[in-house]
């Protein structure tokens, strides 16, 4: 179950890559859905992960780029046609840190690449860091919003697992072993899942669970508020892996214990 890309390079540091949803998947969507397109061209679609230049810049860390090949197109890493997937995952997933012998480990993505980061980073107590960039917490919201017509990919017709899938981050059993993960989120005013988020935050705090914001002001939205901020995310991810605030500092202004913005360019 688990598949990926493992970069090497002699550090105890382990970089978890979550993909997002490339544009090629999602506009195979349909194709997938009536079975015009077979697993082999989604399989090879898979193949091309997000981040590889930033693992081949920053060689201070070891990378994961983990595949989320479920659903027939993916599955947020946790969900496959009708199924809840993430303890399997989570075991494979333990088990390679293990036989590493890592001894820090960020989980980063960005969309549903940054919903996988995040629930894996919730319930994976090897999980020392996570950056979660746009992530979508309500996910059933998101798929009614993207492919409403092709959503039994994902749900398999039942109502009631894809009202679970979408109070996922609100189960409680995620809960039940407290995360030490120290938890970074990056979004924009103007992303689909903005308010979301931050109610979820809100609820992390009542459960004890601190979380810091990285906020952008712009009115980039989803996709843009990522690839056109790459500066700013390479350079928090670059301390993350250093220990440093350097360029995090360079890039945003802090405005209290957990909140920053993100400097006027």
């Amino acid at each position: 179950m688990l598949h990926g890309k493992h970069f090497q390079n002699g550090s105890k540091t382990l970089v978890i890559v979550f993909q997002n949803a490339a544009k090629p998947l999602n506009e195979a969507i349909p194709a997938i859905f009536n079975n015009k397109c077979d697993q082999k061209q989604v399989a090879e679609m898979h193949e091309r992960y997000t981040w590889i230049k930033f693992a081949e810049r920053v060689k201070e860390a070891d990378y994961l780029f983990i595949k989320d090949h479920f659903s027939s197109v993916y599955g947020w890493y946790f969900i496959d046609s009708g199924t809840f997937i993430y303890e399997q995952l989570n075991t494979e997933l333990t088990a390679f840190i293990k036989s590493h012998g890592y001894q820090k480990v960020i989980a980063f993505g960005s969309s549903k690449g940054g919903t996988g980061a995040l629930l894996y980073g919730l319930i994976n107590p090897l999980i020392t860091h996570v950056f979660s960039l746009v992530p979508q917490i309500h996910v059933a919201d998101f798929i009614n919003t993207l492919c409403p017509d092709e959503k039994r990919l994902f749900f398999a017709d039942n109502t009631a697992f894809e009202e679970q899938v979408n109070q996922i981050f609100y189960s409680p059993q995620l809960y039940e072993q407290k995360t030490t993960s120290a938890i970074y989120f990056y979004t924009g005013l103007l992303d689909i899942q903005f308010k979301p988020l931050l109610q979820y935050r809100e609820f992390l705090q009542k459960m004890g669970i601190a979380s810091k914001l990285f906020c952008n002001r712009s009115n980039e939205r989803h996709t843009r508020l990522v690839n056109q901020y790459t500066p700013f995310i390479f350079g928090v991810l670059e301390d993350l892996i250093r220990n440093e605030t350097i360029q995090t500092e360079r890039e945003a202004v802090q405005l209290g214990i957990d909140s920053y913005i993100l400097k006027a360019e």
